[in-house]
Formats: C-alpha cells, structure tokens, sequence
C-alpha cells in the first residue's frame, strides 16, 4: 500500500493511501493556539485533495491532550471540510477520556460521522 505523506510535525502528521481512500492524521501533544499549526488547514486541504467522495478517516488521537478552547474554531474548520469534502466515516483512536469527551462534543456539533476506539487496529477494521 502506497502512502502519501503530507507532513510530520510536532502537533501532526498527515498522510492518505489513495488505495484505501482515506486519510490518516495523528493529532500530537497539546495545541496552545493558531499559530501552533499555522499550515494545518492548508495541509488537509492538500490531503484532501488525493481523496474521493465517500473517503474515510482514521485520526489517532491518543498522544493529543485537551485543547484550549480557542482551537475549538480550527478544528471545527476542519471537520467541516472533510464533511464537504465526502468523508463517509471516521474512526478516531482515543486513550484519554477528557479528550475524548472533547472531541466527541465537537463531532456531535459538526455532524461529524466519528466513531470512538481505544485500540488502532479496530479503528482500521472499522
């Protein structure tokens, strides 16, 4: 399986098998405002741009701590353009609650079609 690798970052990395359909995104550590990641919306658009509608997406998220609720906007932004982009589900890999609960109040304000797992190799299957 050929992996495109957009980036690896401190706060992420990103990359898509255009085999697969789906974009990959772990999510690192905590985001203490915008210019944190200053290309991360430019980053997705770039992964977005290998996919097709109805793509998936497999976000780990277990090395990511809670986020200030400034970034709240940032990601919201970018569910919002995975949404318009086709996503057709999102299987999001979580070891923290508070985190989890985070991400999960946001999901449910965007429609965002995410299922939660504890173990990486579900979240795959699924």
């Amino acid at each position: 399986m050929e992996t495109i690798k957009i980036v690896e970052s401190n706060a992420y990395d990103l990359s898509v098998s255009k085999e697969k359909n789906r974009v990959f995104l772990k999510i690192k550590g905590m985001w203490r405002d915008k210019q944190y990641v200053p290309n991360y919306h430019a980053d997705l658009k770039k992964a977005l741009s290998y996919t097709k509608p109805d793509f998936t997406l497999l976000t780990d998220a277990s090395e990511m701590i809670i986020h200030p609720k400034e970034m709240r906007i940032v990601h919201e932004e970018a569910q919002q353009m995975f949404v318009k982009a086709g996503v057709r589900k999102v299987a999001e890999v979580q070891k923290n609650i508070f985190t989890e609960s985070q991400l999960n109040g946001l999901a449910k304000a965007t429609n965002f079609p995410k299922k939660s797992f504890s173990d990486k190799v579900e979240a795959e299957i699924w």
